[in-house]
């Protein structure tokens, strides 16, 4: 059974630990992704970009496709089915198709033309049980034709988005879509961690996680168990 990422992701952040999101882009992978997780016991994001759902015929294959996998395979995992960086028009179209959780990123606008659209799909997705998933300050790079300049998201942004009750924030802290260039400065640790300290306990989600060195990951990791601490300790 497919659920929204809710509840996964709470558990992840009181547990310190990340949930994977798994773009998928046909059977195959999608086949993977799920055994993988079913063998490791873990919950999973399966992500679906706009152009990923158009080449699979379109929104509504994809989620009747995942969810016969699910029933199929045996999954005992929390699954979610998830929009990435959608569009206004493509996160109506992925509820409609029974998507359990999406993204709306509206980075690309002036903020407050993206607070109000996320305003209205927050309210959508929750009164329909969905998950949903916000972006201030782009991510650099291209995927899927979505490029981004790569921005440090503003803190005090990121704050008012995350009071819309949103259930995972994608802030840019200098991460990239696709392969890192040589000249990469690194994640903005600075940005992070004035932006946990603005949002509290939203989990927040690391974009372009796949080519971000080691070091970098495990600085991130250190981070995070330093900011649960102060927040521990300030309840």
């Amino acid at each position: 059974m497919l659920v929204s990422a809710t509840e996964m992701l709470k558990k992840a952040k009181a547990g310190h630990y990340a949930v994977g999101q798994f773009n998928i882009n046909n059977l195959e992978w999608t086949k993977s992704i799920l055994l993988t997780a079913e063998e490791l016991k873990s919950p999973v994001i399966l992500g679906v970009s706009e152009g990923a759902g158009k080449y699979m015929t379109g929104f509504g294959t994809v989620a009747a496709m995942v969810k016969a996998m699910d029933k199929e395979l045996g999954i005992t995992v929390p699954v979610a089915l998830h929009l990435d960086h959608g569009t206004y028009e493509g996160c109506y179209k992925c509820i409609k198709a029974g998507f359990t959780s999406i993204m709306f990123d509206g980075s690309h606008y002036p903020f407050e033309e993206n607070l109000a659209k996320s305003t209205e799909l927050v309210n959508v997705a929750h009164n329909l049980g969905l998950s949903i998933e916000c972006e201030v300050g782009s991510i650099g790079g291209e995927e899927d034709g979505v490029v981004g300049m790569g921005e440090c998201a503003d803190p005090n942004e990121c704050k008012t988005i995350a009071d819309l009750g949103v259930d995972m924030l994608a802030a840019g802290i200098g991460n990239i879509h696709g392969k890192y260039p040589a000249n990469w400065q690194g994640l903005s640790f600075e940005t992070l961690d004035a932006i946990q300290a603005k949002t509290g306990e939203m989990p927040l989600v690391l974009h372009g996680g796949t080519g971000i060195p080691a070091d970098m990951i495990a600085k991130y990791e250190q981070m995070m168990a330093q900011v649960e601490q102060r927040l521990a300790q300030m309840k």
